[in-house]
């Protein structure tokens, strides 16, 4: 497989030489060079796999310079014994997929599990210190420390909107006392802290000693990751009828995921984006307009983003013509849910059905009974004790079993820093030397 830069087909790379970039010189992001397609036979074969095997056959087509051998290993290091995905039914023929499985309760472990590993190895291999970077705008930060924790050789930089993540987020990120562990917490929103991890990149190279990374979804790898359970749940549960995926969405490196799923001929119909009062996505699709707004503070964090990088990558990939929105629109939708109405659907859900959920999987069971569709996947990304303290602001009796309480008797470690970003540099030189 072979990369390009979205606006720049000429400058074509491998994975490795992408993997060790992060960004191209032109600023943009990376792109496979051309995406692969599986046919009718093979989807038959891959049906019958379990997931460790079934994510080694979807993700050595995006690699190379990497052995069988060595990305099988890697996967069954991340994946042996745990579970990773959970279908259930809501409906009819509808269904909630649990992507939070994981460690830190979020779908980000699935792909940041098997992305530290490759770093390690890449560190064993190329005998370097690994230097990471990650921008959050909450749970990309938790998953990522949690699986860079005490590794040798390895330092990890997380960068947090101050006072703008759930209070158990910022806990995660945090209470994890490990010395390669340095947190950031920025003055402003998520878009400030990506802003100045792409700027790092300009400012401090990679040389014989170290190598500088991002586990943001920047790097391509969390993307394969991502298509992986797509692939998976697509495949294995298609019985003539083709699902839409409702994905809450942020960033869009979780949609981007499902677009590029469909696009390699797995049974997907529609990808339907939902978003908050941050709708940059919903204006673009349903509009064509690209505007930049003035982000808001809402009840799901996660997804205050204004403008989402990866679906960047998705307009350049389709050069940004008159056509676009047209060709955008034959696999992606949108969908937008107010905070107001997210708040009441919280308090309805469990007056209703007894249920909790986060609320940025409300927003996506929103949509879900909006429309009153069958064949849907609701896609749930968080589990959520991660925000109680603001549905208890709704739900004011609620009680969720939980052994996180603990969390809150650890000591925090992080610092608070201004818009500067040479006072920011600066300090990251005197921590990678330590």
């Amino acid at each position: 497989m072979y990369y390009n830069s979205i606006n720049n087909k000429l400058n074509i790379k491998n994975f490795c030489d992408i993997f060790f970039t992060n960004i191209p010189k032109n600023k943009t992001l990376f792109f496979p060079f051309k995406i692969p397609f599986f046919r009718s036979k093979q989807l038959n074969y891959l049906k019958n796999l379990n997931y460790i095997n079934f994510a080694f056959e979807i993700s050595k087509l995006f690699l190379n310079n990497i052995s069988d051998e060595d990305l099988y290993n890697i996967l069954h290091i991340s994946y042996y014994n745990k579970k990773i995905l959970n279908l259930i039914k809501l409906n009819n023929n509808n269904y909630l997929l649990n992507l939070n499985n994981g460690n830190t309760l979020t779908f980000k472990d699935i792909a940041m599990l098997p992305l530290s590993n490759l770093i390690k190895y890449f560190s064993f291999k190329n005998k370097k210190k690994m230097i990471i970077f990650c921008a959050t705008s909450g749970d990309t930060g938790s998953s990522a420390n949690n699986s860079f924790k005490n590794i040798i050789n390895t330092k990890i930089f997380t960068f947090f909107p101050f006072n703008m993540i759930s209070n158990i987020q910022k806990k995660q990120i945090t209470t994890l006392n490990f010395k390669n562990i340095f947190n950031y917490s920025i003055i402003g929103n998520f878009d400030i802290s990506q802003h100045f991890v792409k700027k790092i990149f300009e400012n401090i190279k990679n040389n014989e000693k170290i190598s500088l990374l991002s586990v943001n979804s920047i790097n391509w790898f969390r993307i394969i990751m991502q298509i992986v359970y797509y692939c998976y749940i697509s495949i294995k549960n298609f019985n003539n009828n083709k699902f839409d995926f409702i994905i809450p969405s942020g960033n869009f490196g979780n949609a981007l995921a499902a677009v590029l799923s469909k696009k390699m001929g797995f049974p997907i119909n529609k990808i339907i984006s939902c978003t908050n009062d941050n709708f940059y996505l919903d204006n673009y699709i349903k509009n064509n307009k690209i505007e930049n707004f003035i982000l808001k503070k809402t009840i799901a964090p996660s997804i205050d983003i204004t403008i989402p990088s990866n679906f960047i990558r998705l307009m350049n990939n389709n050069c940004l013509k008159k056509k676009t929105i047209n060709d955008i629109n034959k696999n992606v939708f949108s969908d937008k849910i107010y905070n107001k109405n997210i708040i009441s659907s919280i308090e309805y859900f469990y007056q209703i059905y007894n249920k909790i959920y986060d609320p940025h999987t409300i927003i996506s069971l929103c949509s879900l009974y909006k429309e009153k569709i069958d064949n849907q996947i609701v896609v749930s990304t968080s589990y959520p004790i991660k925000f109680i303290f603001s549905i208890k602001k709704i739900i004011p009796n609620i009680k969720i079993k939980t052994n996180i309480k603990k969390i809150f008797f650890l000591k925090e470690k992080f610092k608070i820093y201004p818009q500067n970003f040479l006072i920011i540099i600066n300090s990251i030189k005197n921590n990678i030397n330590v």
